[in-house]
């Protein structure tokens, strides 16, 4: 909740069209498996690129404080790259589907952040569902392949 009232803001909504690449103070994410590659050294792919839209539900829904309840390796929601590793994986997964299921027949609007005087701007998204949900199955196809071939997921949101 800010300190000023609504009404002094102007408002500027995150576009559709602008998901994949937002301007700031909007930001996408991404996952992918993470794996010890031939060499020995550590490998990863990136499966799932999170849109704005997705990337700033999961911060809004409190999806990303769920996640930082699991014992991953770094904080998730900073915009760095987090290691889910195999072994809390199917707990990860969990919180996307309970996630999932939350968010039906909802309208969600989150502010992204603000910029306090002189420019007063409050930094919106409307959530569209579907494309969250999509992002949510993905998410959740992630972790359940990554788990079935042994691998960690590596996670930024």
């Amino acid at each position: 909740m800010s300190a000023h009232p609504e009404a002094e803001f102007q408002r500027i909504y995150l576009l559709a069209e602008q998901f994949e690449d937002p301007p700031e103070p909007f930001r996408t994410g991404e996952a992918g498996q993470v794996w010890l590659g031939p060499e020995g050294r550590i490998a990863t792919d990136r499966q799932v690129r999170i849109s704005a839209n997705s990337t700033h539900a999961l911060l809004g829904h409190g999806v990303v404080d769920e996640l930082n309840r699991l014992p991953v390796e770094g904080k998730v929601g900073q915009g760095t790259d987090v290691l889910i590793p195999h072994a809390v994986l199917e707990d990860a997964q969990l919180v996307f589907y309970e996630a999932d299921r939350k968010t039906y027949g909802g309208n969600w609007e989150f502010v992204v952040g603000t910029e306090p005087d002189p420019a007063a701007i409050e930094y919106r998204v409307r959530i569209v569902n579907r494309e969250y949900q999509r992002t949510l199955s993905q998410l959740t196809f992630l972790l359940g392949s990554a788990s079935r071939a042994g691998r960690a997921v590596r996670v930024r949101i």
